[in-house]
């Protein structure tokens, strides 16, 4: 299967999850967002607050672990991704191989990251509705919520997950010959409908530019993330 074509697959189901037509539950999985964010922002001070970390900390924070905008970024991958198979567009070869190969997984990322949180939000509703309607979300309710959805080695290989993202995609941007070719295709991409993922790839390209080592970023993070899962399921 090409790379499209899981990208393509990958958004289509993305689309028919049940948050994009219950209104109770898009607010319950914003206000779970809300919170790990938060809560991912606190147990991380250190990597979001240091000069050479904080850009990549920001970036998947923002652009993969859950966006405010991904459903618009998810409607322009999907028209991308759907004119590349028919023909419309040559994505795979406008955009570097590697590149695109990051850039997907990237996304794949995102997508998890969301259905995770989606199983979160939906036990809030129909597990712990009352507590969730009458004070909101805390600390206390979401490490119920944790735990009753009991979702804990999942949890611990999204963390491996996002480590590879930052690795494959740090080894691959970390090459001059890649960047060049990454730059060369921005006009071509952008002329034929890819700004959307040529940008989401782009940006973490960016983000990563302030590091000497990928380590500097993976390490403590992996490490503050999997002491948090432990606690939680203790």
């Amino acid at each position: 299967m090409s790379q499209i074509q899981t990208l393509v697959d990958m958004l289509k189901a993305y689309q028919a999850l049940p948050h994009h037509t219950n209104p109770a539950l898009k607010q319950a999985l914003g206000d779970v967002q809300a919170w790990q964010k938060a809560r991912i922002k606190r147990t991380n001070h250190a990597p979001f607050t240091d000069d050479k970390t904080a850009p990549l900390a920001n970036y998947l924070i923002e652009r993969i672990y859950g966006d405010d905008d991904f459903d618009v970024l998810a409607g322009q991958l999907l028209t991308a991704g759907t004119n590349a198979l028919n023909g419309s567009g040559k994505l795979e070869k406008l955009i570097p191989t590697n590149a695109l190969g990051s850039g997907v997984l990237g996304v794949q990322s995102a997508v998890h990251a969301i259905r995770l949180d989606l199983a979160l939000a939906t036990s809030l509703l129909a597990d712990f509705g009352e507590r969730y309607a009458n004070g909101g979300i805390d600390d206390t309710l979401m490490h119920d919520v944790y735990r009753h959805v009991n979702a804990k080695d999942e949890r611990i290989a999204q963390i491996h997950t996002i480590k590879d993202v930052c690795e494959q995609s740090y080894k691959y941007f970390n090459s001059f010959i890649l960047q060049n070719a990454f730059k060369l295709a921005k006009g071509m991409a952008y002329d034929n409908g890819y700004q959307p993922l040529y940008d989401f790839i782009g940006d973490g390209l960016v983000a990563m530019k302030p590091l000497k080592r990928i380590d500097d970023f993976t390490v403590p993070f992996v490490a503050n993330e999997l002491v948090v899962i432990h606690e939680i399921h203790e």
